[in-house]
Order: structure tokens, then C-alpha cells, then sequence
């Protein structure tokens, strides 16, 4: 029984019924008389236990290192174990032990002491009642109630883990959600480096030198033989500096991340400790998401939903496309100033691109077309 145990996915958790047993022992339990034999003889030998599911008895095994270590145990020790081990991964509180067993005084202490110095059971801590002591055996592992799940670390909630998880999920989020394309930034004459072509010059403008004398302090103003010649300087594609713009998807796509692939790229990633990995959930991670989503830092979609407009990543300081001139090469539709050719849909069309005649976006189906001529007609 203790091989059929170790061998099942539940482990020592595994019940046997009575037909088990009997298939199990096969030539040594063929009738009732014999079973009861022999189960009788392996409680005696403390190799299992006995306990009721569904109104039927059935037995679950014992490892055998705990099997000598409970015959070796007092009346009260073996009694004060069975109520450990009838809690099984829940735990059981010390006042409990004191109330089902009827001990009082320090003798229920002094006896768990006896228990957790032998190793047969020990103290863990509940994240719901953090200053009861709770008795588990030794052998088990507590379960997500009673621990917190993978976000508390020996009973304390792990916000820095929460806040990591939380950047690392906008992080994967944004990086499938957008199709990111990487165009030349803006040269210093107003000219878009995206319309230069290898080879072309651009021309930098040099400051005022001061000339000063050994006799005068003041500044004099420069001649214009004393203005030093421009420097021009070749345009290079690939050490012009680049910006990147994040394109949304059509809106046929189905590439943006579920649950279940967050919870597969996360167990991969290096910046999570392997024993969180192991021990983080789906259900977890679906709660963090929704956290996120209450936050208004994510969005929830179905399948088939396409982005509104894309987005320019720039760097601290850089200014917004809305500040600068009209005509920006590399603007953003929805982020320039409107005119006359914008006031119609098509002008500030976000898959302006993707329309095309007998394709999932075409004007003949489309229904902000169709409504702006109703309010202007």
C-alpha cells in the first residue's frame, strides 16, 4: 500500500477502500475474515491509519520512519498526533489540541514539544490567524489557505514579488500587443533623417567664437573673415539615432497574450527566483491581472479585438508630436492638428493602412463613414 501510495499522484494523501486493499493483498486477504486480519495488524504496527469518506472506511498509509517513532509514544503524545493528523494539510491550532483532547494545564505544550523534537510534527504559520500556533506534520506541505500561496514568504505578504510580477506582466502585455517598427528621429533642421538617403549631407551650424586679447576683457564681435567654415557631416542610416513607433495589429489578430501564456513566459523568465516559478499559479497570476485591470493599467479584450491608434516610445524630455509643426513625416494620426482633409473619418482613420476593398476593413462597411454623412448630409 505505501508503494501504491508514493507512486500515486496524491502520495501519502492517497485513501484505500476495501476493494483496493483486496486487490492490493490479492492471495493474502481472499475473504473478509483474512482482511480484516490483516489491516488489524498493520494499525497495530501504526503502518495505517483508519477514517471514513462518504460514510465508508477506508485507510491511508503512514511512512515507516513515523511508524516506529509513534509506537514509541505515550498515550497523550500518540493521542495529540492523531488530531494532528486528522487536520492533515490544514493544520490544527494549539487551542484545539487543548479542546478536543481535554488536556490542561502546560501538558498539551510539553507534549507537542515531545512531537516537534522528535520530528513527527511541526510549527507553520497561518496567514489568516498569524498569532496562533498551528501544528502540521512534518511530512506535509501546508496548503495555499493556510501559507498565502506563492506572493506570502513565511507568513508576510511579499509585496516586492507583486510589484515585479505586476511590471512584468504590462511588460509582456505591451511588447504582443503592438507590432513595433523603428524609424529615424527628427535632425536638427527640421528635416525627417527618414526621407535622407545614405550619403546625404546635413548641415550643422557652428557658434560665435570669442576673440579675446591679453589687454581688453570685452568681447568684440566677429568679422566675417573670422566665422569659421560649416562642417558638414554625412547622414549614416546606421548611426543616425533611431525612435521606435508601436503599430496597432488588424483587426483579424489574435496575438494578444492570455492568461495562460503570461503564466508560461513567466515561468521562463530569469527574473523571478526558481522556487517562485514553481510555485506560482494561473489562478494567481489571473488575480494579479485583474488587479491591473481595476488599476485602468490593462485592458481586457476578446478575441479579435484590434488597438485604436499606435504609440511613439520617447525618451524623457523628448517632445510630443503634438508640439511640433504640422507636416511631421513621422507623426502619429490622432496626434497632429486637424484641417479640413481630418474632419472626415478616413483623415483620422487608425487602420487608414489596412482598408482595402473586400477585406475586413473596407468602406463599404464602414460604419463611421456611413454615420458621419448622416450628421453633415
Amino acid at each position: 500500500m505505501l508503494n501504491v501510495a508514493n507512486a500515486s499522484p496524491e502520495g501519502l494523501r492517497k485513501v484505500f477502500f476495501q476493494a483496493d486493499v483486496q486487490i492490493i493483498a490479492e492471495a493474502n486477504a481472499k475473504t473478509v475474515e483474512q482482511l480484516l486480519a490483516l489491516i488489524t495488524e498493520l494499525q497495530g504496527h501504526c503502518l495505517i491509519r483508519t477514517s471514513r469518506l462518504d460514510r465508508a472506511l477506508c485507510w491511508s498509509t503512514r511512512p515507516r520512519d513515523a511508524a516506529k517513532q509513534i509506537l514509541a509514544l505515550g498515550h497523550p503524545d500518540r493521542m495529540l498526533y492523531e488530531y494532528v493528523e486528522d487536520a492533515h494539510r490544514k493544520g490544527i491550532w494549539l487551542r484545539d489540541l487543548r479542546k478536543r483532547s481535554g488536556i490542561q494545564g502546560q501538558s498539551v505544550d510539553k507534549a507537542m514539544n515531545r512531537l516537534e523534537n522528535a520530528r513527527l510534527v511541526k510549527v507553520i504559520r497561518n496567514v489568516k490567524s498569524p498569532m496562533q500556533k498551528t501544528y502540521l506534520l512534518s511530512h506535509l506541505m501546508p496548503t495555499d489557505d493556510v501559507t498565502g500561496g506563492s506572493f506570502f514568504d513565511s507568513g508576510d505578504l511579499d509585496e516586492s514579488l507583486i510589484d515585479e510580477i505586476k511590471n512584468l506582466i504590462i511588460f509582456k502585455v505591451r511588447m504582443d500587443s503592438w507590432s513595433e517598427q523603428r524609424v529615424h528621429s527628427k535632425s536638427r533642421r527640421g528635416r525627417s533623417p527618414a526621407a535622407l538617403e545614405d550619403g546625404d549631407e546635413v548641415e550643422y551650424e557652428q557658434p560665435d567664437h570669442a576673440v579675446t586679447s591679453p589687454t581688453r576683457k570685452r568681447k568684440r564681435t566677429n568679422d566675417i573673415e573670422d566665422l569659421a567654415t560649416l562642417k558638414r557631416q554625412s547622414y549614416n542610416p546606421d548611426t543616425d539615432p533611431l525612435t521606435y513607433t508601436q503599430l496597432p495589429y488588424p483587426a483579424y489578430s489574435k496575438s494578444y497574450p492570455t492568461t495562460d501564456d503570461i503564466m508560461t513566459w513567466l515561468k521562463t523568465t530569469p527574473a523571478i527566483r526558481a522556487t517562485k516559478q514553481e510555485q506560482l499559479t494561473v489562478d494567481e497570476i489571473q488575480r494579479v491581472l485583474d488587479v491591473l485591470v481595476w488599476d485602468d493599467k490593462l485592458e481586457k479584450v476578446g478575441a479579435g479585438y484590434r488597438s485604436v491608434r499606435g504609440v511613439v516610445c520617447r525618451q524623457p524630455g523628448q517632445p510630443s508630436e503634438s508640439d511640433e509643426e504640422d507636416g511631421d513625416e513621422d507623426g502619429v494620426v490622432g496626434l497632429r492638428k486637424g484641417n479640413g482633409l481630418t474632419e472626415a473619418p478616413c483623415g483620422r482613420c487608425p487602420v487608414f493602412d489596412l482598408c482595402e476593398e473586400g477585406g475586413p476593413i473596407n468602406a463599404s462597411s464602414c460604419v463611421y463613414w456611413a454615420a458621419w454623412i448622416e450628421k453633415n448630409v
